[in-house]
This record gives C-alpha cells, structure tokens and sequence, in this order.
C-alpha cells in the first residue's frame, strides 16, 4: 500500500503574474482572461509587484490588472490571497533597487491604491545595498503596524539577509529565485 502523497486540500496553488504586464505585446483582455482560467482552475494566491511594467509611467499596471480581474472572477474571492512587491523602480524599462524608506512607502501606498487594504502579503522585492536592510524592513514594520499591510515577505535574499531580516521582524513568506534583479 503505497502511501498518500496527495498535497494537503487546503494548500494555495499560486500564479506568478509578472509577464502579464512586462512584455512588449501585452493584451489587458487576454490577460483577464488567463487570470480568470487560473483562479477557475483553483489559483488561490497571485504574485504581482507595482515594478511589473513596461516602464516608470506604466507602474502598478500589473496589481491594476490582478484587481480588475478579481474584481470581474465570478468566484469566491475571498479564497483569493494577493501578495505584491515594493522597492524596485522601472526607468525606462530598466530594473532599479530604491529600498529607501521613503519610496517603500510610496510603493506600498500606491499598491493599496490599486489592490485594496491591508495587502495580505507584502514583499521587500530585493535588498537594496545602499540602504540598511534593517531601514527598509523599518518602514515595513511602520506600514504593517498602520494595517497598509497584514504580513511580510522577503524576495531576492540570502540566508544572511534572512538571518538579519528574522532580527527585525517575523517574516511570512520567502521568494527565491536568482539572486539578482535582471529577471526580478
């Protein structure tokens, strides 16, 4: 009798939402229309970042677009778990770290703007080398504890960052793919 390997029932199934607004060829419709075949399918959870544009006056088209889709799913929406990313910036189309406390806030505002509040899962996109890791989770601490934000993940880090990071504040949720933000 072999045993039952089957994932628990209640485990989200998650979509990474990235190049539904980073490629050049982009379509809203036929973005809502892979966002709803995702979150029929059983999507529970979808990734998103105000950075996931085309470029600085394009930003937050991405959490823009998760929204309108949960806005127009037919499904039980409250099944459904949003987590974006704030500390990246996006001249002309480039990839920027701006981890400073002032612009997390900025991009945290502006996610609330777009998505509602408090975000249930609220990323430091990468760590920023010309601020303190400790200062950039400062003002995620501040937001979390104005209810802008329910909880706090890290993307992009090492295990030192983590380490450091664990020293400030509990932290919910890791992304981790390459270390670096060419591919963010």
């Amino acid at each position: 009798h072999a045993p039952d390997i089957r994932p628990p029932a209640t485990r989200p199934i998650g979509l990474g939402c990235m190049r539904l607004s980073t490629m050049p060829d982009r379509d809203d419709e036929r973005a809502i229309a892979v966002l709803h075949a995702a979150l029929d399918a059983g999507a529970t959870f979808l990734d998103t970042a105000n950075a996931y544009c085309l470029d600085q006056s394009d930003v937050g088209h991405n959490e823009r677009l998760v929204a309108r889709a949960i806005e127009t799913w037919p499904g039980d929406r409250s099944r459904v778990i949003v987590a974006t990313k704030g500390g990246l910036t996006r001249p002309e189309g480039r990839w920027e770290v701006d981890c400073s406390p002032h612009w997390l806030r900025h991009c945290c505002e502006q996610s609330v703007a777009a998505l509602g509040a408090p975000i249930p899962l609220y990323y430091l996109h990468t760590v920023d080398p010309a601020v303190p890791l400790a200062e950039s989770l400062g003002e995620l601490v501040r937001l979390h504890d104005e209810g802008k934000i329910a909880a706090i993940g890290l993307s992009n880090v090492t295990v030192r960052h983590l380490d450091e990071a664990v020293r400030v504040t509990p932290i919910a949720a890791l992304w981790t793919g390459r270390n670096d933000i060419s591919g963010a």
